[in-house]
């Protein structure tokens, strides 16, 4: 009964390693399309840019002066809010 135990416990043991382990392998992930890394790019400008104009800004999204210049900046580069939402952009 005891090494019927220890071989259950040897494979649970054995399982939960390869779970873990598979957990922290690398995950693919399909590239970026061209729009896509557009859109990453003019967030980064018009994260600069909003930060720039408004020097109170303590990184919260919703301040509103700076949320207002950062839209209309993705706007001004053509990036829609669906793609916004879509890549987990402000």
């Amino acid at each position: 009964m005891r090494q019927r135990h220890a071989i259950y416990g040897s494979v649970l043991l054995c399982l939960c390693l390869a779970c873990a382990l598979g957990g922290c392998a690398a995950q693919e992930r399909a590239p970026l399309s061209f729009d896509d890394q557009q859109a990453l790019a003019a967030d980064r400008q018009c994260r600069s840019d909003a930060t720039q104009m408004n020097n109170e800004w303590r990184g919260n999204t919703s301040y509103f002066p700076w949320r207002a210049y950062y839209d209309m900046c993705m706007r001004r580069f053509e990036i829609s809010d669906e793609q916004m939402r879509r890549l987990h952009l402000p």
